[in-house]
């Protein structure tokens, strides 16, 4: 989609496994100083000085609305750890798209029905279930856009 520039500074920043570590950590949930410490098992001091270097980059933000200082993922750090999103949205929605289209066209042509031969209306219920069946695939189409931001369930 949008290629992100990435200065020496940047590159400096994300030369190192921990704080790389760290980034993956807060992409499924914001975290504090000492929740990343317990869980990457470090010092506090270390994940602070670490943290302090992603912000500065512009790889994380620190909330300070709460009680505690929380840290989230940034737009930049995010389409770094995640190129691949913006593409698998777009070809799911044209999916869905065409889905949709194609469900309501099938239910239209259901009620509408078709004559053959000149003889009496005739209205085909397996044109009726292809219809439904599109519909519901759109359904799970647009479920899988919404939900493809959570970190435990991959988009494929």
């Amino acid at each position: 989609m949008v290629d992100i520039p990435l200065n020496r500074k940047d590159i400096g920043a994300l030369s190192s496994n921990v704080r790389v570590t760290i980034l993956k950590t807060i992409d499924c949930r914001a975290a504090t100083v000492s929740g990343l410490a317990k869980e990457l098992g470090l010092a506090k001091s270390t994940v602070h000085e670490h943290l302090i270097i992603l912000a500065g980059n512009g790889f994380v933000t620190a909330d300070d609305s709460r009680k505690w200082r929380t840290y989230t993922l940034t737009q930049k750090s995010y389409r770094i750890l995640h190129p691949e999103n913006g593409y698998r949205i777009i070809l799911l929605l044209g999916t869905s798209l065409f889905t949709l289209v194609t469900g309501v066209y099938f239910i239209f042509s259901f009620v509408r029905g078709y004559t053959l031969q000149g003889k009496s209306i005739i209205h085909d219920p397996i044109i009726f279930i292809l219809g439904e069946l599109l519909l519901i695939l759109t359904i799970v189409f647009w479920y899988i856009i919404i939900t493809s931001r959570s970190c435990e369930t991959p988009l494929f």
